[in-house]
């Protein structure tokens, strides 16, 4: 009797241990899923670690000029064949990207030559800034601006 009593007890706490591990597991699911628990960099933050450990970076900062003034200087820049002065208007993390696409001279020249003389209409989202313009191909293009820490506009994208 002692035997058979014993193996239950040993089995029944493995189930239960089973059954804890089992609970916790999707807990841990279920909170991953709703966003509570966030995996960064190797290491596991609920949301409150996270904001504790990396605060938000966005800060709205006054405007040191206007992104019509950024693209009227950077298209007349283009036109003047002063690449290095248009490079200076665009993010620096995306200048090495247009130094190389406007090597191709041929592209280039049909390239600047399609941009619209002046921009107006603006969308601007706090640090974001949008236009849209319908290019010859039918397209609508975005240029794309944002304003650095320092409160300049540059291009992002365009």
């Amino acid at each position: 009797m002692k035997i058979k009593n014993r193996k239950t007890r040993i089995i029944g706490v493995v189930l239960l241990i089973i059954l804890i591990i089992v609970v916790l597991f999707v807990r841990a699911h279920i909170r991953i899923q709703n966003g509570d628990l966030v995996k960064w960099e190797g290491k596991w933050y609920t949301k409150e670690e996270l904001k504790d450990t990396f605060p938000p970076q966005y800060i709205e900062v006054p405007a040191k000029n206007t992104p019509e003034e950024v693209y009227a200087t950077f298209r007349q820049a283009l036109l003047d064949n002063d690449i290095e002065k248009a490079l200076g208007e665009i993010r620096e993390e995306n200048r090495e990207e247009y130094r190389k696409a406007f090597e191709d001279k041929e592209k280039f020249e049909k390239w600047v030559k399609s941009l619209p003389e002046k921009i107006s209409n603006l969308r601007i989202d706090g640090n974001f800034g949008y236009y849209d313009w319908d290019k010859e191909d039918g397209y609508k293009h975005t240029i794309y601006f944002r304003k650095n820490e320092y409160g300049y506009w540059q291009i992002k994208i365009i």
